[in-house]
Parts: structure tokens; sequence; C-alpha cells
């Protein structure tokens, strides 16, 4: 990777070596001197050599479909992808609301956003496979993981609730990943998680198995997949900015790789001009403001936008309401940045003759069984409660 020169902090600009393959493949994902994000950095001049000004007019004649998010690869760690289509999802203009673009990554593959910095972060590991023994196997908090570690021919341990939805753990399990259900919150799985990754460290010299840890979603090399989204976001806008971002909850992360995009474009002078705010619908209290990640919330004060609260109910009604007006399946999340569209609206504070962007993070489908209980729904009775014996496929 010629280009890639080190890891910085976000805040205090600490530099962080990438020269050891051990090291590129299981980075620190905040600096150590003040807990920043660390970012992936670039030898600038290399990289305005490779992405000239007019690539941007270059890129426009490329056919974005089949190329995902890797039509980028000028502004990328040079990798042999390991994808399954991920990048370039729709940006679909609202029926009812004439500046409203909704940005919908449910298109991505495994029905998520998370599919970008998942796709990247396993190509570098694939990558660097010179310097390692083995093909060490992953290790994460979720189920987007498990489709890329089997492109990937990896093996994958997911560390998951034990309330995980059916359809999440038939997903995780069909593609091969070993699930490990822990009693309790999210929090819980990733200490649990942590504690099998510090036993693995202290055996090592038995031999015990090394994982690689891809379950923060601050790993700078999940920041250079989510970052695509802010190429594309501007290149689909006709190389320009939206005056706003309506952001998900939950999916504070991201926002650092996009807020990364916006910086290198202008730098390369693919777009100017002032950056959206960025106003971030928020259904718990302080949920936001309690990322692990703060560098998101600086992100969102710097730009003028804010956190805007919302009511659990109102958001949710927002999913039926864009279901059916739209034909857009939100997820819980972005129905909570569209009630925050509604309110901004409704206050003045976004106007009639501005470019707003709601980013919806995943498919509705994937958060069915939250979304059943919530609203509440009961099953349409057309499936059996249970199969014949035989299994899957039996005579009817």
């Amino acid at each position: 990777m010629p280009v890639v020169t080190h890891l910085e902090c976000s805040r205090c600009r600490h530099r962080v070596s990438m020269e050891a393959p051990p090291a590129a493949v299981m980075p620190p994902s905040f600096c150590p001197v003040d807990g920043g994000a660390l970012l992936v950095r670039y030898d600038m001049e290399v990289l305005r050599m490779r992405a000239r000004r007019e690539q941007s007019a270059e890129l426009s004649a490329r056919p974005g479909a089949s190329a995902g998010m890797w039509r980028y690869a000028e502004v990328l760690p040079e990798v042999t992808p390991v994808s399954l289509g991920e990048g370039w999802t729709p940006l679909l203009q609202s029926w009812r609301h004439p500046g409203l673009l909704i940005k919908d990554e449910g298109a991505n593959p495994t029905g998520t956003a998370e599919a970008r910095g998942m796709a990247m972060a396993i190509s570098l590991v694939a990558y660097f496979d010179g310097g390692m023994q083995g093909r060490p196997p992953l290790a994460a908090l979720s189920v987007g993981v498990a489709a890329y570690a089997a492109a990937a021919q990896r093996k994958a341990h997911l560390f998951l609730p034990r309330d995980l939805s059916p359809e999440s753990e038939l997903e995780a399990v069909f593609y091969g990943a070993e699930v490990h259900l822990v009693d309790g919150p999210a929090e819980q799985c990733r200490r649990r998680l942590e504690h099998e990754m510090s036993l693995r460290r202290a055996a090592k010299d038995a031999g015990e198995e090394l994982w690689i840890d891809l379950s923060a979603p601050q790993h700078p090399f999940r920041v250079e997949g989510d970052k695509t989204l802010g190429y594309e976001l501007v290149e689909q806008m006709g190389w320009t900015y939206p005056d706003a971002l309506l952001w998900p909850l939950g999916d504070a992360t991201s926002l650092v790789g996009v807020w990364k995009a916006f910086e290198e474009m202008e730098v390369l002078g693919w777009v100017a001009g002032r950056r959206p705010r960025v106003y971030v619908g928020e259904i718990a209290a302080d949920r936001f403001a309690a990322s692990p990640d703060s560098s998101s919330l600086e992100i969102v004060t710097a730009s003028g936008g804010r956190v805007v609260r919302q009511d659990e109910r109102a958001a949710l009604a927002k999913v039926l309401d864009f279901a059916r007006q739209e034909g857009v399946f939100l997820s819980p999340q972005g129905a909570a940045a569209a009630a925050a569209f509604e309110s901004l609206a409704g206050s003045g504070e976004v106007r009639p003759d501005e470019r707003i962007v709601l980013v919806n993070p995943s498919a509705g489908w994937k958060d069915g069984d939250a979304l059943r209980a919530a609203m509440p729904l009961r099953r349409l009775g057309r499936f059996p409660t249970s199969l014949p014996v035989g299994g899957i496929i039996t005579p009817i």
C-alpha cells in the first residue's frame, strides 16, 4: 500500500505507524494520547497525482452500479477487493417533499451500510495475509461480517445478544459463522469478546489461534469503507454538497468517515463550498452524545447542526408513513432521522428551498422483530408455525 503513510488522531494529530503487517491488520481504533478516532492518512501529493481534478468527470462516466464503492479506487488503499457489490446505493427523490432526498443504504449487501466498512476491512486483512501465519479467523459483534468472511474464505466468530432475532441468527449460521450468544446487552457482548481476545493473546505461545478483531466500528479500515458514502453522495449530487444531512441514530461512526471524505475531496478540488449541516434524530435521551466516538458529536456541532430528540412513538410511526407514502422501508434509526426532518421543517430550521439528504442506514426488514413488537403487528397467518418431518424441502 504505497499511498497509505500512517494513522492520525482526528483531534491532536498524533501519528501511529502502520509499517508492520500485524499492526496494519489489527490497528488501534483510538489515539493513545487523547482517545480521538484514528484515521488512515495518505501521501496527499501521490493522491493528487492519482486523482486529478478531471478525475471527477471521468468517474461520472464509470458504471456506478457495477463498480460499487470500489469506483473510488484512486482514493482507497490499493488492495484486491473482497466485494459483494457494496456501494452505489440509490439516492431517491421524495414523492412528497421536493427538497428531500433519501440515501437508502438498505440496498447494500446484507441490507446495511455496515457492508462498506466490512468490505474494506476484510480486503485489508486479506492483503496483509503474507505477514501473518495461516488465515486467522475474524471476530465481531454484528452479523454483517459473516457474509464477507464467507467471501474471503475465513471463519467468523460473532458475539451477539441471546435475544437476537431469529432472522439474524439464521443469516449468521447460513454464512458459516460461529455464533456465541451472550446474556445481556451489546456492551456485555463486547466484554465477552474482549475477554476471549485477551485469553488468546496470553496463550499464543501455547499455540492458541489468534483472531482478528473487527468489532470496533471505529476500526480505521472500516472508516475507510464508510467514507465512500461521502464520495458517492457528492457525486450523485453533481459534485456539490447538500445543504443538510439527516443522520441516523446509532450510526455515529460512519459520520466520521463521511466527514473524512469531504476533507479529502476538498483537498483534491472535487468539491467546494460549505459542508452540510448535520442533524441527528435521537430517540433515547443522550444516546448519541454518549457514543464512545465523541468525534461524531464534534462534527455535528461544528457543522452548525444539532441532535434532535424525538418521541419514540412518533419516530416509529415514520416507518409506516414512509413505507406507505414513499415506498421506502426505513429502519427505526432512519425513521428517527425522518421524524427529525418533520420537526426541523416545522420550525423553519430547514427550508423548502434547501436540498436535504436523509440517510437510511439499513433496510427495515433487518429490524422486523422489533418493529412487529413495537407496532404491534400480528403475523398474517399464511405460513406454517412448524415444518413437516423431512426438513425445509418437503413434498406438498
